[in-house]
């Protein structure tokens, strides 16, 4: 059976593939009758989408003209064949229909070209249909539509696209990494329901000031969608190739994933009311040439304002050049906000967790949670932004209340104008899902263990790997929470065993907690709380490299006066840091630094800690 993943991973070893350029500015330069663009009665001039209907030979001479440019991925005239955009013309029950014409209108032009002798080109290239999906109007970061709105959209599109012989989905022009999960979801979901394995490429566009709309960088970009299941990632329009070659270059030093690059023809121009474009085919592929000097780089073609001659010029440029492998085999353990990327194996460690967002564990967030003052509990997220965490964790779980609701209220509120990543602090599956549903960033799933055996574990892993969240894995199992070394490292390895070789996680995504308790509770059983978990994460440290140690530090002085808990939590961090911890639980603005701290008062915590008095 052909394989269109393998094909193009194959062909990209050797060649540059080459995407076509603009659609939109391309029929805007065609003679389109009046009655083309009336549909049950109505003008809808302005939805290119229904010329797949009412006048499919204008679409299919565009893909001929690219095709003799020597294209070898012509793009599918469905930017906008998703129900959001076609409800601003009534039409949004032809979703499947238009993307599915889209998609024959693109075989029956690449089919025609091949067949005709009197065809330009390369009639031996390869030759991929790639179906385009834009983003729309409406950003699910900023509520203006449901994650599953459109989840659902985006699937009934890509089963026309699919069902009519797309070898490639293009997620283009996006502005928003929430709605890109969305439509990976959406579209990895409707292949695997046809039996078919259909490569998604994904492409943003960085606006003049360096950011997508909502200010994501394309690192921060890279952080997040690199743990999808994608092809490529790259950028489209928005600017031209001069502009989009820092964003790119950045791209090309940290991407583990092939690299795509269509471009505008510089920026547009106000000519008579409409969009025009001065770059000439020369100077476009000139500029876009250097790009070829980037590791990674796989696709290059044109958007906006980018006509066939442009992509013949390209072509001719990139003829016989090799591209270069990318500059990482795999991805790197960071997570992400909508604004910043964040290394979960800081330099000097630890990844610092703030705790103080949390119904469970803090009584003021949780009145606030309780009389609905976002304010409040935004102001808890701020204060620990300003004193020095890396990641906040949300926990909204209460007894007699939806925390469903409560935690997504809170997320969508946090996601807007907390500048750091979150880890959503949860053990239901549908609160977990739902959180992820409202949070564009690479957060932390807190947590999975084995209490209730494998099914549950099963499926919070499952929800780390289908949305690309790392996830902390708690050392408890059906009997006990593990209390000894012995019995934390035996845990952490059937659950490590489990998440990489059942549900794929990778390595660097997963976060050991070998869990931590009061030394205060008078029971000889928990005097060596200290010393069983500092050793423990020295084994899993040792053992498993790529991965990370995490601990939620303060359980270690439950009990213990306020000003004897804040040594007792720096002392421990301190020592836990020694031992390899790279993540740790805390009240970052309770934490002393070491030096801080008297002599005698450090001796005596670490005579607790290491239960020297036995």
């Amino acid at each position: 059976m052909y394989c269109t993943k393998e094909r193009l991973k194959e062909l990209i070893k050797k060649q540059y593939l080459i995407i076509d350029g603009a659609t939109g500015t391309e029929l805007q330069n065609k003679e389109i009758k009046k009655e083309s663009w009336i549909i049950n009665g109505n003008n809808i001039e302005g939805c290119n989408e229904i010329l797949n209907i009412t006048a499919p030979n204008i679409m299919k001479e565009i893909h001929i003209d690219y095709l003799n440019a020597n294209a070898n991925i012509i793009k599918t005239n469905s930017f906008g064949a998703i129900p959001w955009v076609l409800s601003e013309y009534n039409i949004a029950d032809k979703t499947y229909e238009l993307a599915k014409a889209a998609a024959l209108i693109a075989n029956e032009a690449r089919e025609e070209y091949l067949k005709n002798p009197n065809s330009k080109g390369d009639l031996n290239r390869d030759i991929f249909i790639a179906g385009s999906l834009g983003p729309g109007v409406k950003l699910p970061s900023l509520g203006q539509i449901t994650f599953d709105e459109m989840y659902e959209g985006y699937t009934e599109a890509a089963k026309g696209l699919i069902d009519a012989g797309a070898d490639i989905i293009l997620l283009e022009t996006s502005q928003d990494v929430l709605q890109l999960k969305s439509a990976v979801l959406a579209v990895n979901d409707a292949a695997k329901k046809l039996n078919k394995e259909i490569p998604i490429m994904v492409s943003v566009t960085i606006e003049k000031e360096g950011t997508m709309l909502l200010g994501t960088d394309i690192e921060t970009a890279y952080t997040i969608l690199s743990n999808l299941d994608i092809f490529s990632i790259g950028m489209n329009c928005g600017t031209g190739p001069d502009m989009a070659m820092r964003h790119i270059k950045k791209l090309s030093q940290i991407s583990s994933l092939p690299i795509s690059i269509h471009s505008n023809a510089g920026l547009p121009e106000n000519r008579g009311g409409k969009a025009y474009y001065s770059m000439t085919a020369e100077e476009f592929a000139d500029i876009n040439s250097s790009f070829f000097n980037l590791e990674g780089l796989a696709f290059i073609g044109g958007c906006c304002g980018t006509t066939p001659i442009h992509i013949k010029a390209l072509s001719d440029k990139a003829k016989g050049i090799k591209p270069k492998k990318t500059a990482l085999e795999k991805p790197m353990p960071y997570i992400a906000s909508l604004f910043n990327t964040v290394s979960i194996k800081q330099k000097p460690a630890p990844l610092m967790i703030g705790e103080r967002s949390n119904a469970t564990g803090s009584k003021i967030f949780r009145e606030l949670m309780i009389a609905d003052d976002m304010d409040g509990m935004l102001d808890i997220g701020i204060k620990q932004v300003k004193a020095g965490s890396h990641a906040i964790d949300v926990n909204a779980a209460w007894a007699g209340r939806d925390e469903t609701e409560d935690i997504t209220k809170i997320i969508s509120a946090y996601v807007k104008q907390i500048s750091l990543p979150l880890v959503i602090d949860a053990i239901k599956p549908n609160v977990i899902e739902a959180a992820l549903k409202v949070y564009g960033g690479k957060s932390i799933i807190n947590s999975a263990n084995m209490e209730q055996g494998e099914e549950k574990f099963d499926a919070i892993c499952s929800l780390a790997k289908r949305y690309g969240a790392s996830i902390m894995l708690l050392t408890i199992d059906e009997k006990s929470m593990a209390l000894t070394c012995e019995d934390k490292l035996r845990m952490a390895e059937r659950m490590y065993n489990r998440a990489v070789n059942v549900h794929k996680i990778l390595p660097h995504d997963i976060i050991f907690d070998p869990l931590t308790f009061t030394l205060a509770s008078g029971d000889e059983n928990s005097f060596s709380a200290g010393i069983e978990t500092l050793n423990a994460i020295k084994e899993l440290s040792k053992k498993y490299p790529e991965s990370s140690i995490s601990l939620g530090v303060s359980n270690i002085s439950f009990g213990l006066k306020e000003e004897a808990r804040k040594i007792m939590n720096s002392v421990f961090l301190y020592e836990a840091v020694n031992y390899g911890l790279t993540a740790a639980i805390v009240n970052v603005a309770q934490i002393l630094p070491i030096s801080k701290i008297d002599e005698k008062e450090i001796k005596l915590a670490k005579e607790l800690i290491y239960n020297k008095n036995n």
